[in-house]
């Protein structure tokens, strides 16, 4: 049964009564007696035929409340969340039974059906980079890449959690609420060991990344990202990978080697990548440049570009390129024809039909404007600019007539969701006890950054830019920087020690605050700032701002003591004024 369920998946033969028969026969009951094929072959089958449990949150014991999971009862009442479920316990009571590929199914089939599954993920980790010690050897360029992708995907669906519940046991949102629900799902020690080992396995036992395809080199790099894991040596090796594969191709053009040609998410997934984590890539960029423009036919016709690219895959590609300060004229100019076209009003609804969107979403939006200032400052000589109405006209449309961007603007409009954290309201009584005039969540517009600099981004004012604490008057902005602005450096963990005390310092735990769980990081460990930080940095600085940092780690470690953080924010302004 699972092998004819298996070349059904494969061949793309879809029928929901045949795969709910077949999933029927996996249970608790009779689980002990299946082979661990047949039951990787089982659940990656019903994950590709897109057959997913009907309790996705069944198994969610680190977001979900226990009074809000679904009982046995229901579980069993469905014969797909029985058949993950079975699946799922046979791993974790007898792993060793398991071949490398049949595990990384498994977990690449509960992430692909949006399955949460923590106990299962953590046991795992646990038997291949913990006490059980299995290593990651014998798993191929596909299977790291599958493993990374299942695991970062995993901490991604508490996008998926917070819509289905009002009341998760976590409070956080965003990057730091992937980060954190990592770090509870798996623990933060294991998380990192496992990805320093992906990479470290990857160099060293498949000719420095020669055997991994454009898809696994993809996977491998959006994964770290997202779980903000950073690897210095992979990334070079990735880059420089890219970079050959790419110029190979650009020589033979002919020759359909699977090898050199990257699908257009692929590139979008590395540049993306690459601008969150704030690794160098230039030589990449420009490689990818020329790619880009010989793939959409010179890059002169939209409609060229969109038969490849999304609008929402050019904005995140021109944002990582604003990040990492490196602009191919051939590619930027090749993005802002994709997105704006010509930047003439006709274009809205001409580009809004070639892509079948509806509009620029807002994240693109926010993202053009980051870009805009970027190039402004940094890359004039490739003469872009913004249409002269935007972005009136050119956003998502949400009901009727109405745009997420309002084209008229009696009033200001915020692109912005700002909220205020407990560290950041401490630190600004802290700012308030020794006298340092300010006021919390200063926003910049459009017609304060056009007033000022000449910058024309919108026809109207549009709140887009916010630093956490800010004295107007002196110019002097206070940035305080949870985690989820940092990325944690990784190379070498997989072969340091427990015992290592640099090692066990840089790790937090969980800790209840109030009805919620959270992650308490700690320490400075291997940590800098990622590629949204720097580049706000950036933008915040040419606009003739001094920029404080305020480290999460630091303002931990003063403990509480009133006296200690007021010597310490005198410091920093010190330091600023100096």
């Amino acid at each position: 049964v699972s092998a004819s369920l298996w070349s059904f998946a494969t061949s793309e033969y879809f029928d929901e009564d045949v795969y709910r028969a077949a999933a029927s026969r996996l249970t608790f009951r009779d689980a002990r007696s299946f082979k661990p094929q047949e039951m990787s072959n089982t659940v990656w089958a019903l994950a590709t035929a897109g057959e997913v449990p009907k309790y996705i949150h069944a198994f969610d014991s680190t977001l979900v409340p226990s009074d809000q999971r679904n009982s046995l009862s229901d579980i069993t009442d469905d014969p797909i969340t029985e058949c993950f479920a079975a699946a799922a316990s046979e791993i974790i009571r007898r792993p060793n039974d398991f071949k490398e590929q049949e595990i990384k199914d498994v977990l690449w089939a509960f992430s692909k059906s949006g399955v949460r599954h923590p106990l299962l993920f953590k046991s795992v980790a646990e038997h291949l980079v913990g006490s059980g010690e299995r290593g990651l050897g014998k798993f191929s360029p596909q299977g790291l890449g599958n493993l990374a992708w299942a695991y970062a995907k995993q901490a991604q669906l508490i996008e998926v959690a917070s819509e289905s519940f009002k009341n998760l046991n976590i409070g956080s949102n965003g990057r730091l609420a992937v980060y954190e629900t990592c770090c509870l799902d798996v623990g933060e020690k294991l998380i990192n060991r496992l990805f320093a080992s992906i990479a470290e396995t990857g160099l060293n036992k498949h000719g420095g990344l020669d055997r991994f395809k454009p898809q696994d080199l993809g996977n491998t790099a959006w994964s770290f990202a997202t779980l903000g894991l950073h690897h210095r040596p992979f990334f070079d090796t990735v880059a420089v990978q890219v970079a050959k594969r790419l110029s190979l191709l650009a020589k033979n053009k002919s020759r359909q080697n699977e090898m050199w040609r990257f699908k257009p998410q692929e590139v979008a997934n590395l540049v993306w990548s690459y601008a969150t984590l704030n690794h160098p890539a230039s030589e990449m960029l420009d490689s990818i440049s020329q790619y880009v423009v010989l793939e959409c036919g010179g890059g002169t016709n939209v409609q060229d570009i969109a038969r490849l690219f999304k609008r929402h895959e050019l904005a995140n590609i021109a944002w990582g390129c604003a990040v990492l300060k490196h602009y191919p004229e051939g590619l930027m100019k090749l993005i802002y024809r994709g997105l704006i076209g010509n930047g003439d009003d006709s274009d809205i609804e001409k580009l809004t039909k070639i892509y079948d969107d509806g509009g620029l979403q807002q994240e693109a939006i926010m993202t053009l404007f980051y870009v805009q200032i970027a190039v402004e400052m940094e890359a004039q000589h490739i003469g872009l600019s913004l249409p002269v109405n935007f972005p009136g006209g050119w956003g998502l449309q949400t009901n009727g007539n109405e745009n997420v961007v309002r084209s008229e603007y009696e009033e200001t409009s915020s692109l912005l969701a700002l909220s205020t954290s407990r560290l950041q309201s401490a630190v600004s009584q802290c700012f308030e006890r020794i006298g340092f005039n300010h006021v919390e969540e200063y926003v910049m517009g459009t017609d304060e950054l056009f007033e000022n600099h000449g910058i024309k981004l919108s026809s109207g004012p549009l709140e887009f830019l916010s630093i956490d604490i800010a004295n107007v008057d002196d110019r002097i902005g206070v940035e305080v920087d949870g985690p989820a602005h940092y990325i944690n450096i990784i190379d070498g963990i997989a072969k340091k020690d427990d015992s290592d005390e640099d090692v066990a310092e840089s790790h937090g735990y969980a800790r209840k605050m109030g009805n919620k769980v959270v992650w308490q990081f700690l320490g400075e460990g291997n940590r800098q700032a990622n590629g949204p930080t720097s580049l706000k940095h950036r933008l915040l600085s040419y606009l003739g701002w001094r920029v404080i940092h305020l480290p999460f780690w630091d303002w931990h470690d003063l403990g509480g003591n009133a006296e200690d953080q007021d010597n310490y924010c005198r410091q920093l302004l010190k330091d600023v004024d100096q």
